[in-house]
Parts: C-alpha cells; sequence; structure tokens
C-alpha cells in the first residue's frame, strides 16, 4: 500500500481554500485506489436550520438525480453514518429499501466503498465515504487503508467545518485594544512584546487574548487568530 507523501499532508492541513482542500483529498484517496470522494458537512449553527454541505467528484448526473430525488434522506449509509464512527462497508443488504439508489450509483461507478463519519463536540458532523467501480473491497484492504481515510476524515472535517461555520457565524464584536492585541499577536509578538508595543502591563494584554480566544471559542491564540484572519478581522 502507498504512503502518502508528507508534503501532500502537509498542503492539506495549511490550505484554506475549500475546493483545493477537497481536490488534494480526492488526489490522496485515489492513491488508494479508490476512483470517488464525497464529503457531507451537517453543521450546527445558532438561529439557523441545519446545514448539510456537499463536496464529491461524482458525475454531475448521479448529483442531479440525488439531490432532485431528495436521496440523502433516505440513504441508508447517510443514517448508519449518524449513529456510529465506525466504517460502514457497503454492500447490497444495506439498500434493500432503497434498490433504485444503490442501482444509480452503481451505474456510475460508485459499487464498491464504504463510508467513515466524524462527529465532534458541538454535534457537527463529517461523512467521508470513497469508492470505485471495480474490484470488490475485502476486509483486508478495509483494515489496512481505514487509518487513512479516517485521517482523512478527521482533516477534512476540521478544515471545511471551520470555513463554513465561520461563514455562517457572525463574526465576534472585538473592542479596539482586543484589535489591537490581536493584530499584534498575529504579527508574531509575545504578551510581553504587545504590552511594551501598547504601553500597557503583560497581565492586561492576556486578559484581551483571553478574551479574544473565548469570543472565537478556540482553544488558543493561534485558533482565534486563525480564525479572526479568515473572518477578515486581522
Amino acid at each position: 500500500m502507498k504512503h502518502w507523501q508528507s508534503n501532500a499532508l502537509q498542503q492539506l492541513m495549511q490550505d484554506s481554500d475549500p475546493q483545493r482542500v477537497f481536490g488534494q483529498a480526492v488526489r490522496l484517496a485515489q492513491e488508494l485506489d479508490m476512483e470517488f470522494v464525497g464529503l457531507s458537512l451537517h453543521l450546527h449553527v445558532a438561529a439557523h436550520n441545519p446545514q448539510v454541505i456537499l463536496y464529491n467528484n461524482y458525475p454531475n448526473e448521479f448529483n442531479q438525480r440525488y439531490q432532485q430525488d431528495r436521496f440523502i434522506r433516505i440513504d441508508p449509509i447517510v443514517s448508519m453514518c449518524h449513529h456510529s464512527t465506525m466504517p460502514v462497508l457497503w454492500c447490497d443488504e444495506q439498500f434493500e429499501e432503497v434498490p433504485h439508489l444503490r442501482e444509480a450509483a452503481c451505474q456510475h461507478g460508485m459499487r464498491h466503498g464504504w463510508s467513515q463519519s466524524v462527529h465532534d463536540l458541538l454535534h457537527n458532523e463529517s461523512q467521508l465515504s470513497v469508492s470505485r467501480a471495480l474490484n470488490p473491497i475485502d476486509t483486508h484492504e478495509l483494515y489496512a487503508k481505514s487509518g487513512q481515510v479516517m485521517w482523512l476524515c478527521h482533516t477534512l472535517h476540521a478544515v471545511l467545518s471551520e470555513h463554513h461555520l465561520a461563514s455562517l457565524t457572525p463574526p465576534p464584536q472585538l473592542s479596539e485594544r482586543e484589535k489591537e492585541v490581536l493584530k499584534w499577536s498575529a504579527e508574531g509578538k509575545t504578551a510581553s512584546d504587545v504590552a511594551t508595543i501598547l504601553s500597557l502591563s503583560t497581565s492586561t494584554v492576556n486578559f484581551h487574548l483571553r478574551n479574544v480566544i473565548s469570543k472565537f471559542d478556540a482553544c488558543n491564540k493561534t485558533r482565534a487568530i486563525v480564525k479572526a484572519t479568515r473572518q477578515g478581522l486581522v
């Protein structure tokens, strides 16, 4: 089995453009001998209805039918991924009640595959599916490649869910002092450096940084800076 190149993994994690990120994920999946990749993001945002955002490289005809017939509401794989983070290997038995969905997927080259989901602490979810037209997937291949597919699912969820949640959520209101502290922090200055530049105490700078981290619901200063940058506040 091929090992992914580290530069390809870095590109996936560091890029901020959703389409480029997904394109890189497709290339990585194709190195695992998978032709098609589909990702569905299920996001929950206050004051919004649940959002479902789809990325895939499926044929256009299949995508059109999937949306027109609202297959996502009856897709048994989607339902199974909602309730488990274990990989779900596709088989005919799973589609006994919706054979037309299985038939449509197979007609467009998505016969053999599996799906993997990830759920975060805010109840957002990503479901990643990889598939191909030929060569059934046995248990050995599933076990050999499931770790890489799981990593891909987690990474896409982290990058793309953050991007879309930022666009759906109004940017937090920052005070002018918080903006100044954030600006200098984004330029690599330490709290002590920022305190000197702004003629403040280090404890006051740290106080503002904690407020900024809290407002962005970030785990640390670096993530707060990334979120602020993506929302045009830095």
